[in-house]
């Protein structure tokens, strides 16, 4: 099993106030250079769409993170966020693991 090609997320485009989502751009580049997936095409995540959200206990973080698996764009992903100043902030995504994407197929079919 190979997963989709994730290159659709690699585009840039301006952030204005109907974004949802902010970020770091050192983690973004970090991550699109290790996953290749850009954090500015993970808005549409934020959406409403079916996902399912876990709050990260397994550390102090010093505030509230949450892991959300989501589909978007044919690929189910897990994006590691959390609220701040009235939007999301992201701190990393990936392509969901098989328990992952199991777990969200069988959420969204129940």
């Amino acid at each position: 099993f190979r997963l989709p090609e994730l290159s659709i997320f690699l585009y840039i485009r301006g952030m204005d106030e109907r974004d949802r989502t902010i970020w770091d751009d050192q983690k973004c580049a970090a991550n699109l250079r290790l996953r290749s997936i850009d954090f500015a095409g993970l808005d549409e995540a934020f959406d409403g769409r079916f996902c399912l959200i876990r709050e990260d206990r397994r550390h102090d973080y010093g505030e509230s993170r949450f892991n959300m698996i989501v589909a978007l764009n044919d690929v189910i992903l897990n994006i590691t966020f959390t609220p701040r100043g009235g939007k999301q902030r992201i701190i990393s995504a990936r392509p969901a693991n098989r328990v992952e994407r199991r777990l969200y197929n069988a959420r969204q079919e129940g």
